[in-house]
């Protein structure tokens, strides 16, 4: 069950925030993203996921193995993303839920077994729309029990979008650069 403190938390964001100011790579801001988000709400690994049509593609990864990077997720064949993406707010999938996760076998963890968990996600919008998914997985059943958990996973979701706009700002004020006479 997730415990929290206020101090703990703000902790955590509070270089988050000033992080939006700091012209950063976008592959350490993002993993700033998911290291404070494992702090608020501990879990064993989070991913940042991007929406590029019916495919979902890790963009950020941290306590997954490496190679989760280089892979994608067609949502139809992964119905907890689809739900995630439906729900448009923050969902725990219960730990005897028997929907497949896309991320078993994925923890970064010697001999870790998935069989028994727990994961929730959110959708991150920007501009309005679906931008991608914020997942959470714990090899601990009942770690993220609670209505705490869920709010605290919604209210982050909102610096995760801005922190995924932040970058997506930057990348393209950058091509800009490079493209003006």
């Amino acid at each position: 069950m997730i415990e929290m403190t206020t101090s703990a938390t703000l902790h955590a964001l509070v270089p988050l925030v000033a992080d939006l100011a700091e012209d950063l790579p976008e592959h350490e801001r993002l993993r700033r993203l998911l290291a404070a988000l494992r702090t608020v709400l501990p879990a064993d690994a989070a991913a940042l996921l991007r929406l590029e049509g019916e495919w979902l593609r890790p963009v950020a990864i941290d306590g997954l193995v490496p190679d989760a990077l280089g892979r994608r997720f067609r949502i139809a064949e992964h119905p907890r993303f689809a739900q995630l993406l439906a729900a448009g707010q923050a969902l725990r999938f219960p730990p005897g839920s028997p929907l497949p996760d896309p991320y078993d076998g994925l923890v970064a963890q010697p001999h870790a077994v998935l069989e028994v968990h727990d994961c929730m996600g959110c959708v991150l919008q920007a501009g309005g729309r679906p931008w991608g998914l914020l997942t959470l997985d714990a090899l601990v059943a009942g770690r993220f029990a609670g209505a705490v958990a869920l709010d605290v996973l919604q209210a982050f979701s909102n610096l995760a979008a801005a922190t995924v706009a932040t970058a997506e700002r930057l990348r393209q004020l950058r091509v800009q650069a490079h493209q003006a006479p």
